[in-house]
């Protein structure tokens, strides 16, 4: 015959004092109360489940009173009889809490912010910066009723990155949301790649009909003889900083990007090779870049080393010499010479080139370079790895000889 429990009562538990070894107090039911060495005392509810006796934490004396102990053991009893694992569901219910916090942890800020730093060692130190800027403006704000910058990323919908698309469609930035659209795609991969989202979201988006028929863009140039001629004499005859007109003077034959000419060094130039040698970290593509120099800009530079107002920068800033010229100086040293956007851009000169180079090919006044050198002195990205070294090991002279071609183009255009 089982014998009967003795019912504890709070006397007897606010009595009961620390011993060398840790013991217990039963309540019957399976509750019993145990008293540590330390002095601390401890709920605890036996309980079998499949055949094997367990034990489990309900909390300490602190928290639960005898009473509440005991309403404990009614409640988790009943679990018992429904055949569940109080230890087996303590353990999910604590796991399902974590991902419950990690869940408001991982905002899409906070995953935006992981991706971008990750994506750093792929681009340009320029190109980075844009990236950043394009999340600030384009994705951390609120439109209308969207605003998914503090919102957990696995609980962004297709229909609020929807909205913000079509919001920034809705204000003529057709453009704009197209980039944004892509800067998503790359979040939302790294999201599903580092397991904070199950699913690339934006994959399943038809991005034609949100954005709508992609519009080709072009930027402001000048092709027709007669006007490139007056562009490369308004530069000459330009009265503004000698840093930013030495810059456009070079920036017709070079035609790189207005970041890359900015930030040219010093140390970057080769005079005996006649080369100007642009490193990764500075380029688009991530991949050096070596640009032939024709004669018109080696002298141009003999001259500015002469005159050099700083011993990094080849085109410092007028006003700090250890610093680039800034981003808006050759924008608005056009806009001083009387050339509104619509007209022309810094980034007009890549277009000229590549428009005169591609339709001079084979002419009679023109050269025999192909399409590919073209393109290779551009710097645009080979998707071939191996195919990129190679062409840029065999452009090379076809390379030197279509620069100077172009810059004696320019130089007879000024001249007329």
């Amino acid at each position: 015959m089982a014998i009967a429990t003795t019912q504890l009562t709070d006397k007897k538990i606010k009595s009961a004092k620390a011993k060398e070894k840790k013991y217990k107090l039963y309540d019957g039911g399976g509750l019993f109360l145990q008293v540590n060495p330390n002095g601390s005392k401890l709920w605890r509810l036996k309980y079998r489940i499949n055949n094997k006796d367990k034990e489990y934490a309900i909390g300490t004396l602190e928290f639960f009173s005898l009473s509440e102990a005991r309403e404990q053991r009614a409640i988790l009893r009943k679990l018992v009889k429904q055949g569940i694992d109080l230890n087996e569901k303590k353990k999910a219910d604590k796991q399902k809490s974590k991902e419950v916090e990690e869940k408001k942890e991982n905002t899409f800020f906070t995953i935006s912010q992981k991706w971008l730093k990750s994506y750093e060692s792929e681009v340009s130190e320029n190109y980075h910066a844009k990236l950043g800027k394009a999340l600030e403006n384009y994705t951390y704000k609120k439109f209308d009723k969207v605003y998914i910058k503090e919102k957990p990323i696995a609980e962004v919908t297709r229909k609020d990155i929807i909205a913000v698309l079509e919001t920034l469609r809705a204000k003529g930035l057709q453009e704009t949301a197209k980039r944004t659209a892509m800067i998503l795609n790359k979040v939302w991969k790294f999201a599903v790649t580092h397991e904070y989202v199950p699913h690339n979201i934006i994959s399943d988006i038809d991005m034609p009909i949100v954005l709508g028929k992609r519009e080709k863009k072009s930027y402001p140039t000048f092709t027709k003889e007669k006007d490139i001629k007056g562009l490369l004499l308004n530069i000459d005859d330009y009265q503004g900083d000698y840093s930013t007109k030495m810059a456009l003077k070079v920036l017709p034959y070079v035609f790189v990007r207005s970041y890359n000419i900015r930030h040219m060094e010093w140390e970057e130039i080769d005079f005996k090779a006649k080369e100007w040698v642009i490193p990764a970290e500075k380029m688009k593509t991530k991949t050096e870049f070596i640009l032939p120099l024709p004669h018109q800009v080696i002298d141009i530079l003999k001259e500015l080393e002469v005159n050099a107002l700083s011993g990094v920068y080849v085109f410092p800033s007028r006003t700090y010499k250890d610093r680039p010229l800034s981003d808006n100086t050759l924008i608005s040293a056009l806009r001083r010479m009387g050339y509104t956007k619509e007209e022309f851009v810094p980034h007009g000169f890549r277009a000229m080139f590549s428009t005169i180079a591609n339709e001079k090919a084979n002419e009679e006044d023109g050269h025999s370079y192909t399409a590919e050198v073209v393109e290779a002195l551009l710097a645009h990205k080979e998707p071939n790895k191996v195919k990129s070294a190679y062409n840029r090991s065999e452009y090379r002279e076809p390379m030197r000889g279509l620069m100077q071609w172009y810059a004696d183009y320019l130089e007879g255009v000024k001249r007329g």
